[in-house]
């Protein structure tokens, strides 16, 4: 008997996992239909204007939500399996005011020096906002067990975008505007979705109890939040820099090429730490080193792949004018596998109270990126493959920075 219910788990469990590699790879073919309506629809410097807003709403994200999201993940994960929706609420509208404050403070001085419209600050804030919300609920649902719903929205959402850019565009001209409210729509669908599915699926309670005041909290969150802003600026920062220097095509070449590379790879990593990144969380940090390994392999077999493939990608999804950079694809693979390593690097530092040492390689990383970065566009403005080295030597020092630190903490562990 008990030999049929643990056959029975272990089918149910095959299955389960074959719907969601299935289901997120379908989520790929979205992402890449998505990539190739915008780029045939709207100009260099529209998409290069896109990713622009897209990074200033980044920076909303890192300043606050993302270091909150991983506090209150590891948090409400050694909480137990119901939500407190009272202290859940409290510590998320203090979050939302704090970071609706620094985005007006931070978007003024664009505003002043016409870098940015006013309406834009909205679009700016919103975007943040649902990122975060989305993340968020998607994480919780799924290291509580609702794989194939998490990677279900992740499907909803790419066809949502997809979906509503084509709908906005049939009615007015494709601008960098229009993609970017296309996408908050989809967003805001997405969220309503999940919010709707998580009160239902979800054991909560009404007790103002399991997490610290907002002081606290920030408190301990701190140093994700300054991670979390060197690696925007590490990885994002040339979005800022060409726009401003008055090249944002060359921005925008580098985005549209590198985003096949890390669609393909960031499908792989939402996959993979989909079903086994709730083992680092249940092991408290012991399975760490495994699930690293492993990404690591998945990234080399993806490069490979890429490798062979990616011209053919870019001349079948986009414009001619982006395949003369088809080498770059490789880039966004090393990225996003440098984001998996590092994410779950996060994780385990966040569950063993060691965050703080992520300033130190996040600065230097950041600085050392940011120079480079400088650099390649001081002296070859118009070559995109140029943005991506510095990027690739600084995303491989911090993540090979994290693995030795994580390396001597397991050992010091067992002496």
């Amino acid at each position: 008997m008990l030999k049929k219910v643990i056959s029975a788990l272990n089918r149910r469990n095959f299955l389960e996992t074959g719907a969601v590699i299935g289901l997120r790879f379908f989520s790929i073919g979205v992402g890449f239909i998505f990539i190739k309506i915008y780029t045939n629809n709207l100009s260099t410097e529209q998409i290069g204007k896109y990713f622009y807003l897209m990074t200033l709403s980044y920076i909303m994200n890192a300043l606050i939500f993302v270091p909150i999201d991983y506090y209150l993940q590891a948090r409400l994960a050694l909480h137990g399996k119901e939500i407190p929706v009272v202290a859940l609420y409290k510590i998320n509208k203090i979050v939302c005011l704090i970071a609706l404050a620094l985005c007006v403070l931070f978007c003024m001085p664009l505003l002043y020096m016409g870098e940015i419209h006013p309406f834009d600050i909205f679009g700016i804030y919103v975007t943040a906002l649902l990122i975060y919300l989305c993340n968020f609920s998607r994480g919780l649902l799924n290291n509580r067990g609702h794989k194939i719903f998490v990677v279900c929205m992740l499907v909803f959402e790419g066809l949502a975008k997809v979906g509503l850019f084509i709908l906005v565009n049939s009615l007015v001209v494709a601008t960098a505007s229009v993609l970017l409210y296309s996408s908050v729509m989809a967003l805001f669908l997405e969220a309503c979705i999940i919010l709707l599915y998580s009160s239902r699926k979800i054991a909560y309670s009404w007790l103002d109890e399991g997490i610290e005041s907002y002081k606290i909290v920030f408190r301990k969150s701190y140093a994700l939040s300054i991670g979390a802003i060197c690696n925007l600026a590490q990885l994002q920062s040339y979005r800022l820099m060409y726009v401003w220097a008055g090249v944002p095509a060359t921005a925008a070449i580098y985005v549209v090429v590198t985003n096949l590379g890390s669609a393909g790879m960031q499908a792989i990593s939402s996959v993979y730490s989909q079903i086994f990144l709730p083992k680092v969380y249940g092991s408290k940090g012991q399975f760490t080193l495994t699930y690293i390994r492993n990404a690591l392999i998945l990234a080399l077999i993806v490069m490979l792949g890429t490798a062979l493939t990616g011209k053919y990608l870019l001349l079948f999804l986009t414009k001619n004018d982006y395949v003369e950079y088809a080498q770059a694809i490789g880039f966004g693979v090393l990225v996003e596998a440098g984001n998996l390593v590092i994410g779950a690097a996060t994780v385990h530092l966040m569950l063993n109270n060691a965050a703080k040492v992520m300033i130190f390689c996040n600065v230097v990383a950041s600085v050392t990126s940011m120079i480079g970065g400088y650099i390649a566009m001081h002296y070859w403005p118009q070559n995109s493959f140029a943005i991506g080295v510095p990027i690739a030597l600084s995303q491989i020092f911090i993540a090979g920075f994290l693995i030795l630190h994580i390396v001597d903490l397991q050992r010091k562990k067992e002496e």
